[in-house]
């Protein structure tokens, strides 16, 4: 747990980036453990918090900006596309559908909350055609509001996180493998979760 600590420390911001652009980009991994982390390490005063939000920010955005093209150019093919990759039920697609409907652009500010909302969101801004300047703003500060709010917390309980860091160096190196098997987990349970909706009606895609 020690040496993870210490790759963490080195290679911080690396790690921050590509998990985020993962994450953002649709791959079944979350995020947030790893802001809260990047967070609790800024408490210790081992990572600079204004370092950590704009690499976060610039992650994110590089991501949804991809997306963002995909859906002006592709179309509705993109929605298609996000569900393959991210194993997102085509449900939650049409949920999105009706709340960026309802809301537009506003939806941006809180999308990466919300299960589901966070990938098709963007790609459904192009679609929209939805104009640059505007998604740009709209999504910087979706981005930067998730990104601040995780590692805020990280910093607020960085003293609560680092005995739960010294309690699971404790437990050995079976913890790591337990984390491993729940992200198994997760993922399949994902995946099956999509089977079913895919036996379903695509609800107007």
């Amino acid at each position: 747990m020690n040496d993870m600590i210490q790759i963490f420390i080195r290679h911080g911001y690396s790690v921050l980036f590509v998990w985020v652009f993962a994450e953002q980009i649709g791959l079944p991994i979350p995020a947030a453990p790893i802001l809260l982390a990047a967070g609790a390490m800024t408490g210790a005063g081992k990572l600079s918090f204004i370092v950590i939000l704009v690499v976060g920010v610039v992650a994110t955005m590089l991501s949804d900006i991809l997306w963002y093209q995909i859906g002006r150019y592709r179309g509705n093919r993109a929605l298609s596309l996000v569900c393959r990759i991210s194993l997102v039920p085509e449900s939650c697609i049409t949920n999105t559908k009706k709340i960026f409907g309802r809301y537009g652009a506003k939806s941006l500010l809180l999308a990466k909350f919300l299960p589901g909302l966070n990938t098709v969101s963007t790609p459904l801004a192009g679609i929209t055609h939805m104009g640059p300047p505007r998604f740009l703003i709209f999504d910087g500060l979706g981005a930067l509001n998730w990104v601040g709010v995780f590692t805020g917390l990280g910093y607020l309980f960085s003293d609560q996180i680092e005995r739960i860091a010294a309690f699971a160096a404790k437990l050995g190196s079976w913890l790591g493998a337990t984390l491993v098997a729940i992200l198994g987990v997760y993922i399949l349970w994902q995946y099956r979760r999509r089977r079913r909706s895919l036996a379903q009606p695509m609800g107007g895609l």
